[in-house]
């Protein structure tokens, strides 16, 4: 089975890039709400604001899980209930689709300080009404010194804070304005088989069992009493939605519509307090589970678990009594991916040049195997590809597992959609997946269901917790301090370590060990940040509804903050530049040292210039020394050993629950604005220009294939990367055209998966569809390209995010 491409197939640009006609959905509905999606620009919803702000001030005596909890009953109880025409699952974050949700116990600062500038920013605008920039100014000040960022900054060391806050270097705030994100709620285990009614019913149980007079028992019995509040919350979100779809039924000329929205309003009745019964049921169930979580806190990467087995039960069940057929089973598939598009991760404008494109970071995972290890594809694994191409938005992310059982035929839909230039799907290969999972302490019963909880990062549903990014680090900036002695140019401030001049290194292992100190000093200033965030959101932010969804969590009586989990995993450190530093000590190893064409003291006055006045160093640097990415060990040993060396150090440092920290290589866009903060490198590469993304290699030094760069990247230990490692490719659009082509391309997979690969995601469009569509934005309003592990409109990017996706190396033959 194919993709069927006939049947479904820059400050604020969608002011005049706009999106109507589309034909490309499983039904006229599916058209008609993806064209509804656009008149929805995002805009500040100050709702959950000022509701949490009144819940707090007043209990400012209670623990803050109780807190929590009322603040997130109160704002179900409150918050606007609206269900749009032609809408099959109903429901929204705020207000209105794709609202800027303010959440002002994690962070205020940058609300503030963008209250004049957040409508017209560069990256990711949000609409403002004069309104709610009046509410906002009125709640701001009972917050100051009480968000949860503020208890971050006060309690940072000076040494972090100089490298870890507003630097570009290490990016350690993110965390701090932000909830913990990067999660997999139990959709199989606990919401399907107990609902919120179970769950409550196991936390009253639980909380009876306690002594009520022993203080002992304190903690676990806020604990249970706010998982107690969480459920009722549950319930009176579905039930706000189901009176007002009674109310919409009773008021319509449209008999057709009024049976629809009854059927609703049944599904609302019981889910998700009820484990669903049917394919209505089951959508609600999921989509209001995730409207909780989100609600709880803004943050990135809530995803969902494998949707084809998690569903199908229900659509053989369904198919067997006729009650549905394929074509109101993939509508309904189309309808979620589009719900699944609505939200916005309320960002800075300064974290917006991180994590750009509106993007909530939000993937579903498909196919894998089954318990006993046999391929897990069914019918339904297709439609979740088929959505995909029908609706062709920037989310969600499709996360395919593969194997070495995967069927060709699944593989071949994988390659028809990957030909479809969306940037989709994002491919994972099982085996390294399951000895990932396996060295971080995964018992072997939980390997067979894991899926993608964040970017890449491999998780067990429901049973995980894990920040897969307590901060980020720029490996070419340890080659930066060492060229300039600890010295950040741009920053112009010396904030890596004194490594002593370059000059006088006699030996490439001294220049070397140089290196990689300098990393050491950059990881552990990334670890010491996320200590502090770590302690700032245990103290700040319990988060009830995820540790309802987590196993271990109610068993221990222990918010999943507090370390409640089954596992307890990480946190992550994720970084960008990795190929950079491995070509500049290439470089530099093979035309200092070994070749002596380039003396230590010319390269170091060609960097300081900036290569001005030096084109014929650069060109040395640039031509004649080994690249990584062209199966060349030269360098792709060293890329290998820098990568070895952070894993170690990044394992060296614990977290506040005692689990050691992981490395990751995963870069959302981070190679632009960490590229902005890195001056001249050896490669001949020049200052600000943007880094290499992921394990990728730089664009344009990729010279002998996709082949070659598979054989360079899997000579990385990507088990050692125990929040995984990300791979870019871009393709030309004729390598993909025939079934041979396709045939070529999944053999392509098979090896990387055989040779210990862990992921790989395309772009597959052309360099000169991509420079028109700066030209000429609004004749390509629907143009997606792959960005890292999401997916952007291309229009909505920077000039310096568009100029990073265009530079990448179009491959042209296998």
């Amino acid at each position: 089975m194919r993709i069927n491409e006939s049947a479904a197939p820059k400050a604020m640009k969608e002011k005049t890039t706009i999106h109507n006609g589309w034909n490309k959905g499983s039904t006229q509905r599916v058209n008609r709400l993806r064209d509804q999606y656009w008149k929805w620009k995002p805009e500040v919803d100050t709702e959950r604001a000022v509701v949490y702000t009144k819940t707090y001030q007043e209990m400012e005596a209670y623990d803050v899980c109780l807190k929590r909890a009322q603040s997130l009953y109160n704002y179900m109880a409150e918050k606007t209930v609206k269900i749009y025409p032609d809408e099959l699952i109903i429901g929204a974050y705020g207000k209105q689709p794709r609202a800027v949700i303010i959440s002002p116990e994690i962070c205020m600062s940058w609300v503030e300080d963008e209250l004049e500038t957040m409508a017209t920013r560069e990256q990711d605008p949000y609409l403002i009404s004069q309104e709610d920039k009046d509410i906002l100014r009125e709640i701001i000040p009972y917050w100051k010194g009480r968000t949860m960022e503020d208890y971050y900054i006060a309690n940072l060391t000076p040494e972090a804070r100089k490298l870890a806050f507003g630097t570009n270097v290490v990016f350690g705030e993110n965390k701090s304005q932000s909830g913990g994100g990067e999660y997999l709620a139990g959709y199989r285990d606990i919401v399907f088989k107990k609902g919120f009614r179970g769950i409550k019913a196991e936390a009253m149980e639980k909380h009876a069992a306690l002594d009520q007079e022993d203080i002992s028992t304190h903690e676990k019995r806020k604990f249970y009493e706010s998982i107690m509040l969480i459920c009722d919350a549950a319930k009176l979100q579905s039930e706000r939605y189901a009176k007002e779809a009674r109310n919409q039924a009773e008021n319509t000329d449209d008999p057709k519509r009024a049976q629809e929205l009854v059927k609703i309003a049944r599904a609302c009745d019981r889910v998700p307090w009820e484990p669903p019964q049917n394919l209505l049921e089951a959508f609600h169930a999921i989509w209001f589970t995730q409207l909780m979580i989100w609600s709880e806190e803004n943050a990135t990467a809530y995803c969902i678990e494998r949707i084809d087995q998690l569903l199908y039960p229900y659509y053989k069940a369904e198919k067997e009594a006729g009650t549905i057929d394929d074509v109101h089973m993939q509508e309904l598939f189309d309808c979620f991916w589009l719900k699944l598009a609505e939200m916005i991760y309320s960002i800075s404008d300064a974290t917006s040049k991180f994590f750009a494109g509106y993007q909530p970071y939000h993937g579903v995972a498909v196919g894998g195997c089954k318990e006993d290890g046999s391929d897990a594809v069914n019918e339904l694994s297709y439609m979740v590809l088929q959505a995909t191409a029908n609706t062709q938005m920037h989310a969600p992310t499709i996360n395919v597992r593969v194997n070495k059982n995967t069927c060709n035929e699944f593989m071949m839909a994988i390659a028809s959609l990957v030909e479809l230039g969306t940037g989709q799907p994002a491919i994972f290969f099982d085996e390294t997946a399951f000895e990932i999972l396996r060295r971080n302490g995964i018992e072997e019963g939980d390997l067979w269901n894991w899926a993608v909880g964040g970017c890449v990062e491999p998780q067990i549903p429901g049973k995980m917790s894990m920040w897969a990014e307590g901060a980020r680090f720029n490996y070419s900036m340890a080659v930066e301090w060492t060229m300039f002695n600890g010295l950040s140019k741009i920053l112009g401030r010396e904030i890596g370590l004194k490594t002593g001049d370059p000059r006088t290194f006699k030996t490439y292992q001294e220049f070397e060990g140089a290196c990689l100190a300098q990393l050491g000093h950059m990881i552990k200033a990334a670890c010491q940040s996320a200590q502090v965030c770590e302690r700032a959101h245990r103290l700040r932010m319990p988060i009830p509804v995820r540790s309802a969804l987590m196993e271990g969590c109610m068993e221990e009586g222990l918010d999943a903050m507090n370390g409640g989990g089954k596992y307890n995993i990480g946190p992550g450190i994720e970084s960008t530049g990795l190929t950079d530093m491995a070509d500049a000590m290439a470089a530099v190893k093979k035309l200092v040292y070994d070749d002596k064409k380039i003396t230590m003291g010319r390269l170091a006055d060609a960097l300081e210039a900036d290569f001005e006045g030096y084109e014929d160093v650069r060109q040395m640097l640039m031509n004649d020394a080994p690249k990584y990415g062209n199966d060349d060990d030269y360098v792709d040993q060293i890329a290998a050993k820098v990568c070895e060396a952070s894993c170690d150090m990044c394992e060296s440092y614990y977290s506040i629950r005692g689990t050691k920290f992981m490395n990751g290589v995963v870069p959302v866009i981070s190679n632009v604005p960490c590229g902005e903060a890195t001056w001249a490198l050896p490669t001949g590469r020049k200052a600000k220009t943007p880094l290499s993304d992921g394990i990728s290699p730089y664009p344009g030094n990729d010279q002998n294939g996709p082949s070659a760069v598979i054989k360079s990247i899997t000579k990385l230990d990507h088990v050692k990367n125990g929040v995984g490692t990300l791979l870019n490719m871009k393709l030309s659009p004729e390598l993909l055209k025939t079934d041979k082509d396709k045939q070529n391309f999944i053999h392509l997979l098979r090896a990387e998966g055989a040779l210990g690969g862990y992921h790989v995601q395309f772009n597959v469009v052309a360099k000169e569809t991509l420079l028109d569509a700066q030209k000429h934005p609004e004749q390509h309003r629907d143009l997606l390209v792959r960005i890292a592990g999401y997916s952007a409109f291309f229009v909505e990017l920077t000039s310096q995010a568009q100029e990073a996706i265009i530079a990448r190396t179009e491959h042209s033959n296998w």
